[in-house]
């Protein structure tokens, strides 16, 4: 009898170590799947994709918000242009606050941080050109941003986005807006 419990036991962990195996995704398998994810936002999201930067604003056309996608992969659309009364742009190793709302790009997307530290007493803030500080997706936002006030949408993949989404290979959405400080 004891045997017999030894082998049912023996059976059911061995069925749950192969269960447990094969619903593991390779690296492959999670990229096709952010980019599956990438491109059904943006189909749900009513966006137009380009490869140059619109000189016109506001940066809608057809009906349709206009997104630019980088070389590096971000997708970048201008909401807000900001003081564009000051020839006042950010440089590199000025000081970047951002105030921003990360969410995710599921049909029922979920907000993960939604930062507005631009009033608080210490901010949070990035030096902009320092890689090691904030995710490669922010500096380079900020170098089409460039000016204090202005507000962007973006869309970053798992690459160039914050550590904690490069394990999981997910994509997120930014509502960014920054101000900066030399």
């Amino acid at each position: 009898m004891k045997r017999i419990s030894y082998l049912f036991l023996l059976v059911f962990l061995t069925s749950l170590l192969a269960s447990s195996c094969s619903s593991t995704k390779t690296y492959a398998e999670l990229l096709s799947e952010e980019n599956a994810l990438i491109k059904d936002y943006i189909n749900r999201n009513n966006i137009m994709v380009v490869s140059t930067f619109p000189t016109d604003t506001p940066w809608v056309k057809n009906g349709k918000s206009v997104y630019v996608l980088t070389s590096s992969g971000l997708y970048f659309h201008m909401i807000n242009p900001g003081d564009t009364t000051s020839n006042d742009t950010a440089v590199l190793k000025n000081i970047i606050v951002p105030r921003f709302k990360q969410y995710t790009l599921n049909v029922v997307s979920d907000t993960i941080n939604n930062w507005t530290t631009v009033d608080y007493p210490y901010p949070s803030d990035f030096t902009y050109g320092d890689l090691t500080e904030s995710c490669k997706a922010f500096h380079e936002a900020v170098s089409y941003m460039k000016r204090n006030d202005t507000e962007a949408k973006l869309i970053v993949p798992a690459s160039i986005g914050f550590s904690t989404e490069l394990s999981s290979v997910t994509p997120m959405g930014y509502d960014l807006k920054i101000k900066f400080q030399k």
